[in-house]
């Protein structure tokens, strides 16, 4: 009667030994470093490779009735004992690169290492094809953030130059973008929908401007809102993207500030890792770097400092509520990171528990 038989794979194939350390069966791997690559990505999934497949059908050939193995699998026709740390295991990583040579999978060590180094290779390449949620919206919010940047500057440059011709407009409308709107739209100033601003059309300081000077800052205004419209577009696609990837994060700081401190930490992962203390720091580097060095007020928050519950409290309250949120900040992450489980109702009531009635006015 055949005894237990332990079974593990690694870079050279599938293997089962028995309770002597004994080889009884193997499957190896084609020395294609693209396609042991492909094994091992699929071995790490935990399915159940052709390979291993192979081997289980010779085992079960040959009698055995028992196997232990490091990977959870159910397969008719033999008992399948979970043993992460079986003997098979310990044997090939500590004889692997003598299999290697006898079973001619290599000629020598020197092959194997350079088989070792292109299938890391492929491995590596392998991972970076993979998509990456967190990599994308980063980028995404890094052009909303330059066009905010961009659209300001440009903005001031419109007002400026329209402001020659009509300075009340210019001083009335105070939105960039509904000024650019105004001003590509209808330019004239008695031509101005908005009231408030054409009745100052006809005792205007400003300067006459002929047909060509207008035509010129009205297409300029026409770049400028279509700037506005390009940054709306990948704000939507922004919080639509934020909520289904992250959505504890978005809910607790919004979407928008969620991918900020993504990218401010490096990635989801990374700021599933950090302490509350620094992600409410996150993006206050150049103050607190200040503090360190000349003593100034250190900084109480960073990008969180844009969240409506800190701009609607209290300017001594502000400290505190940057505490609270920043905490719930650090379980939202985690929660996205490692569970990818919703838990944002909870975390909000949380949050709306811990702030006192009447001084923050809260969601």
């Amino acid at each position: 009667m055949f005894m237990k038989v332990f079974v593990s794979a690694n870079i050279l194939g599938v293997f089962a030994f028995d309770e002597k350390g004994k080889m009884v069966h193997y499957n190896l791997f084609s020395p294609d470093p693209e396609l042991i690559a492909e094994r091992l990505n699929d071995l790490k999934k935990g399915e159940l490779i052709t390979e291993e497949e192979a081997l289980l059908k010779d085992l079960i050939r040959s009698g055995y009735k028992e196997i232990a193995w490091d990977k959870k699998i159910d397969f008719p026709g033999i008992k399948c004992l979970y043993e992460p740390e079986n003997a098979a295991r310990e044997i090939l990583q500590r004889d692997f690169r003598k299999l290697a040579v006898d079973l001619r999978f290599v000629r020598d060590q020197a092959e194997l290492n350079r088989l070792l180094s292109q299938v890391n290779v492929q491995l590596t390449k392998k991972e970076l094809r993979k998509e990456k949620r967190d990599v994308i919206l980063m980028r995404a919010i890094g052009v909303v953030d330059e066009l905010d940047r961009t659209i300001n500057t440009l903005s001031e440059h419109m007002r400026e130059w329209y402001g020659v011709y009509f300075p009340e407009a210019e001083k009335l409308i105070r939105d960039h973008g509904q000024l650019a709107k105004a001003i590509w739209k209808e330019g004239v100033r008695e031509k101005l929908t908005d009231k408030k601003v054409r009745k100052y059309a006809d005792i205007t300081a400003g300067m006459p401007f002929s047909g060509e000077d207008l035509a010129a800052v009205r297409s300029y205004a026409e770049k400028v809102h279509g700037l506005y419209t390009v940054r709306e577009e990948i704000s939507d696609y922004i919080k639509k993207e934020s909520r289904k990837f992250m959505p504890n994060l978005s809910a607790i700081a919004g979407p928008l500030i969620a991918c900020r401190l993504v990218a401010q930490a490096g990635g989801l992962e990374k700021l599933a890792r950090m302490p509350t203390s620094t992600i409410q720091l996150l993006g206050a580097e150049k103050a607190l770097f200040r503090h360190l060095k000349s003593k100034d007020k250190p900084p109480k928050f960073g990008v969180i400092f844009a969240h409506p519950l800190i701009q609607e409290a209290d300017r001594k309250e502000k400290g505190r509520v940057a505490r609270i949120l920043a905490s719930k900040l650090t379980m939202a992450a985690r929660a996205d990171f490692y569970t990818g489980k919703d838990m944002s109702e909870k975390l909000m009531s949380d949050i709306k528990a811990k702030l006192r009635p009447g001084k923050v006015k809260g969601k």
